[in-house]
C-alpha cells in the first residue's frame, strides 16, 4: 500500500467522521466548525487528484467566506433567541 493510498483512507476517516459532526451536534456553532472542517478535507482531497486551483478556491470561497457569514448569521440569531427569552 502505498502513501497516497493510506492518505487517502484516513482522509476519508476524518472527513466522514466531520461530516458526521455536522449532524450529530446540537450547537449551531459546534456544527458549522465542524463543516468548516469537512470543506477542508474535501480541499485536500482536490490536492491529491492534482487539481490546485479547485482546492484553492475551495479554501478562499466556501470554508473562507461562505462559512464566515454562516457563523456570523448564527451568532446573530442566537443573540436574538437569547433577547426574546427574557421577561
Amino acid at each position: 500500500m502505498t502513501a497516497i493510498q493510506i492518505s487517502f483512507f484516513v482522509l476519508a476517516v476524518a472527513s466522514i467522521a466531520s461530516a458526521i459532526g455536522v449532524i450529530a451536534f446540537r450547537n449551531a456553532v459546534h456544527s458549522a466548525l465542524s463543516l468548516i472542517l469537512t470543506l477542508l478535507f474535501l480541499a485536500l482531497f482536490y490536492l491529491q487528484l492534482g487539481a490546485m486551483f479547485i482546492a484553492i478556491v475551495q479554501i478562499l470561497i466556501y470554508a473562507g467566506a461562505i462559512m464566515v457569514l454562516f457563523l456570523f448569521v448564527v451568532t446573530m440569531l442566537a443573540s436574538e433567541a437569547r433577547d426574546t427569552e427574557l421577561p
